[in-house]
């Protein structure tokens, strides 16, 4: 076997803009439509120059967006769970799902953060349950704990956990960030459950993992029927553009 290429070049400049550029975007969020456009605006583009040169199809993408807003609609409009300070629903926010989709799916088809996936994922479950833990003794995040709970068994049961840890270690950061501007807040008593949230909750990585995986489940079933009916070739979720689904298989 031969050894693994490193990480793509395209990948590392991607996690390095998205690293400056998403602190740079919550420190410009003010209220007013203008602003809002612009910044959803300026989302947009970022999100489109990120993943011009990239391996993840861009309806993954686009599927992602539309998941994520109608997530974002019912867990903060219709449940309460957080709200956003300088909008109902800022309009980059949407955008910025894609973004961080992208940036997970991106890393789980670097060869050789595939062969360090097993240690990444312990990694991963080893931190999160220490925030967890630590997020509960010293905010009484019970409600943290339960999402960490889940978001654990679906890492150690998934069949490509490389994207859920990547998911989760590049969201929770931005839930510290986002939270500790205060672009948005969450509620410290979850309604209608009875359980109390630490700000952010320390399992809130839970909700971008089920994005992810819905988004995959979703795609993959579209492109099932595109190749089906509409006789379009298949795209595996996580393969490079211009491999079908043999090409991955037999890698």
């Amino acid at each position: 076997m031969s050894e693994c290429p490193p990480v793509s070049r395209h990948f590392i400049l991607s996690v390095l803009a998205v690293a400056i550029y998403l602190p740079l975007l919550l420190l410009a969020d003010s209220p007013g439509l203008g602003p809002q456009i612009a910044l959803g605006a300026a989302t947009a583009g970022f999100l489109w120059l990120m993943t011009r040169r990239g391996t993840v199809d861009r309806r993954q993408i686009i599927i992602a967006i539309i998941i994520a807003g109608t997530g974002e609609c019912i867990l903060s409009l219709g449940w309460g769970l957080y709200s956003y300070r300088n909008a109902l629903i800022p309009l980059y926010v949407f955008f910025g799902h894609g973004v961080f989709y992208a940036l997970a799916a991106e890393s789980a088809n670097q060869r050789t953060l595939q062969r360090l996936a097993p240690s990444i994922t312990r990694g991963v479950l080893l931190t999160g349950s220490v925030i967890a833990i630590c997020s509960l003794v010293f905010f009484n995040d019970t409600w943290g704990l339960v999402w960490w709970l889940i978001a654990a068994t679906l890492l150690v049961r998934s069949k490509n956990p490389l994207l859920l840890a990547a998911c989760f270690i590049y969201t929770m950061p931005l839930e510290w960030v986002g939270t500790a501007i205060g672009n948005w807040v969450w509620a410290a008593d979850v309604p209608y459950v009875g359980l109390t949230s630490a700000n952010p909750p320390s399992g809130v990585g839970v909700l971008y993992i089920l994005l992810d995986l819905i988004t995959v489940l979703v795609a993959s079933r579209r492109f099932d029927f595109e190749s089906l009916v509409m006789g379009r070739p298949f795209l595996a979720p996580f393969a490079p553009r211009g491999e079908d689904r043999a090409g991955v298989q037999s890698q």
